[in-house]
């Protein structure tokens, strides 16, 4: 029954999110000489979904918005379904995991201090102005910001992070959106991602939600298999990456998924 009433209140927050972050202005700044942002909602969307971001040379700051360690002494579903028996000493776990992959590529991250929807418990969720607080602090400028597109089922973090991004959007900063696994590939890549051949019993854009994001505008990057497999062991250092991967059933480790990424502009931003 508690599950069930703080999935209901998910659901209701999400719903006022429009109204509860209005006006919202964002204190973010427009700089071509600033790095770049990505912002990865939890502790490994950045190395699942931007592995060619990461491990390009551009200035690239990473962002784990999602980051907060919950109270001790209790154990969420996906962390007992994970393994872990305290939900904080694995977040804490998490991120030590996060700074093994990310320095993989070169990377350290920025780790702000919200809780991820699962330890909420039904309490408000974070709003544009406390994130964007957070990250202007830290982060004042941009040269542009990455988020999450929230394809197919995803996370409702993940949607909370794409909805402050095109909100930042709106205030001029050129916003990026990326195709965050594996909630978009879990009947496989549209044809025009991979170049294979149509199955016409097969809709994956139906899928996603009438999200508007086609082929039309959208950049395709193809890891080589040297790329793919530094991808793939960099995903491997988490210890949620099993759990990703659905065991067997190879989600993310099949290279016809990790082996593409996909990037949408906002507004006419360049990459």
């Amino acid at each position: 029954m508690r599950a069930f009433l703080e999935q209901v209140s998910t659901r209701a927050w999400a719903k006022v999110r429009p109204l509860r972050n209005r006006p919202f202005r964002s204190r973010l700044r427009h700089d071509r000489g600033a790095p770049c942002v990505l912002l990865s909602p939890h502790l490994d969307d950045a190395v699942i979904d931007c592995w060619s971001l990461l491990a390009s040379p551009g200035d690239l700051r990473v962002v784990n918005v999602f980051a907060g360690v919950p109270r001790p002494g209790a154990v969420a579903y996906f962390d007992r379904l994970a393994g872990a028996t305290d939900s904080a000493v694995h977040v804490e776990e998490r991120i030590a995991d996060d700074l093994d992959a990310l320095g993989r590529a070169g990377r350290h991250p920025l780790n702000l201090d919200f809780l991820a929807e699962p330890y909420r418990a039904g309490r408000p969720e974070t709003s544009f102005k406390e994130l964007d607080g957070a990250l202007a602090a830290n982060t004042p400028a941009a040269a542009a910001v990455y988020a999450p597109a929230a394809l197919g089922e995803p996370h409702p973090d993940h949607q909370l992070v794409r909805d402050y991004a095109l909100a930042v959007a709106a205030g001029g900063v050129p916003v990026h959106l990326y195709a965050d696994l594996p909630y978009c590939a879990v009947y496989g890549w549209p044809t025009w991602v991979t170049g294979g051949d149509p199955d016409p019993h097969l809709d994956i854009e139906a899928y996603w939600n009438g999200s508007g994001l086609t082929a039309a505008g959208a950049e395709v990057v193809h890891l080589d298999p040297e790329q793919g497999a530094a991808k793939l062991a960099a995903m491997r250092a988490y210890r949620e990456f099993a759990v990703l991967d659905r065991g067997p059933v190879g989600a993310l480790s099949n290279p016809a998924i990790h082996r593409y990424e996909v990037f949408w502009a906002v507004d006419g931003g360049g990459r």
